[in-house]
């Protein structure tokens, strides 16, 4: 009796650790990128995300782990152990720091030209983040331009 006591306990305990069903993690897109310090081996840079919650409830954002690809190319990580509050449909910015190693910055550094600046470069952005209502982590995955000239209004894109 004590045996399946314990186990109902923790399956209550595991289901009140959980997404509702339908549930969706949150979208993350990058919306600004800052150069904080140039080193020898390494960059520091900022990273401003924009966090989506598309749910109908409240998010609680414990970690946020991810990687930065620019070009088809390796360009930076972060991880964040800060908690913050996402709120049911709505966005919310989040800065992070990231790193990068010199090959990777003189990498990409050779193959952004001008033009590519003018038009916008193509990133993608992958990790995980973790919420306060489940033990395991969320993958997300997000591609992109940032940059880029404004276009006029009613032009095509």
């Amino acid at each position: 009796m004590r045996t399946l006591l314990t186990l109902l306990l923790v399956a209550l305990l595991a289901a009140c650790a959980t997404l509702p069903p339908g549930a969706q993690p949150p979208r993350v897109s990058v919306a600004d990128v800052s150069l904080r310090s140039l080193g020898l081996l390494e960059q520091r840079f900022e990273i401003d995300l924009r966090l989506v919650n598309p749910n109908d409830f409240d998010l609680k954002i414990e970690a946020l782990d991810f990687e930065l690809e620019v070009n088809g190319r390796p360009f930076a990580k972060g991880l964040s152990r800060v908690t913050m509050l996402l709120p049911a449909g709505s966005t919310t910015p989040m800065r992070l720091d990231a790193v990068t190693q010199s090959k990777d910055w003189l990498e990409q550094m050779k193959a952004l030209s001008a033009d590519a600046l003018k038009e916008g470069v193509p990133y993608r952005i992958h990790g995980r983040v973790k919420t306060d209502r489940l033990s395991r982590w969320l993958p997300f995955e997000h591609t992109g331009v940032y940059g880029g000239a404004k276009r006029p209004k009613g032009q095509a894109i």
